[in-house]
Order: structure tokens, then sequence, then C-alpha cells
């Protein structure tokens, strides 16, 4: 067998596209890094609001008397319980696809910058023979 051996044009081509791996890796770190951020933000403000309504729907079982103000209280805090608690799972469930979403902005950076770069070859070409 006959090793493979690539142009030089070839061997430029990969190097590039290794250069493009490192900027590209950046940016799907900073986009997941940011989203992360809001996403941890979101959830631990509707984790604290999750903690009041516990503490509100605690007190309500100790004072259980129906048909008073309190009951429309702790009725409304059952709702926001709920609520809480599926705005929280909804937040994890979107912790799960930024960590997909990472791939994705990865792979489309690198074609980004590829598709530049070849771009920018095809430019230079066609000016260099004009």
């Amino acid at each position: 067998l006959r090793p493979m051996t690539l142009t030089r044009m070839q061997k430029m081509g990969v190097a590039f596209f290794v250069c493009t791996l490192i900027p590209a890796y950046l940016i799907a770190d900073w986009r997941h890094s940011a989203n992360l951020t809001s996403l941890d933000a979101a959830y631990a403000r509707e984790q604290d609001l999750h903690e009041s309504t516990d503490k509100l729907l605690s007190n309500c079982e100790r004072n259980d008397t129906p048909y008073d103000a309190n009951q429309q209280i702790c009725n409304q805090g059952q709702r926001m319980h709920a609520q809480t608690s599926q705005a929280m799972e909804l937040l994890s469930q979107e912790k799960i696809h930024n960590d997909s979403q990472w791939h994705r902005n990865f792979w489309f950076s690198v074609l980004l910058f590829n598709l530049l770069g070849w771009g920018l070859y095809k430019a230079r070409v066609a000016l260099s023979q004009e």
C-alpha cells in the first residue's frame, strides 16, 4: 500500500479546519455558559418562590379552617406551588436541551468559519486571475 500524500492546498485546508475548531469551541462554550447562567438564575427564582409557598402551605395545614379569608390565600398558594413545580421542571429540561445545543452551536460555527475561509480563498483566486 502506498501512503496517502496530500497536496500543499489540501494540507492548508486541513490546517485551516483544525484552526477553526478552537474559535468554534470558544463560541459554543460562551453561548452555553450564557444560557446556563440565565437558566440557573430563573431556576433559583422559581425555587425560592417554591420554598416560600411550601412554608405557606405548611401554615395552611396547621390552621385548617375552611370558609375564611385564609382559605383563599391557601388555595392561591397551592396553585402557585404547582406552577413553580412545573416551571422548575421545564427549566431542568431546558438545561438538558442547552447541553445538546452546545454541539449544534459548535458544528455550526465550524461550518461557518470553513465556509468563510473557502469563500475568501475563492475570492483571492478569482482576483489573482484577473
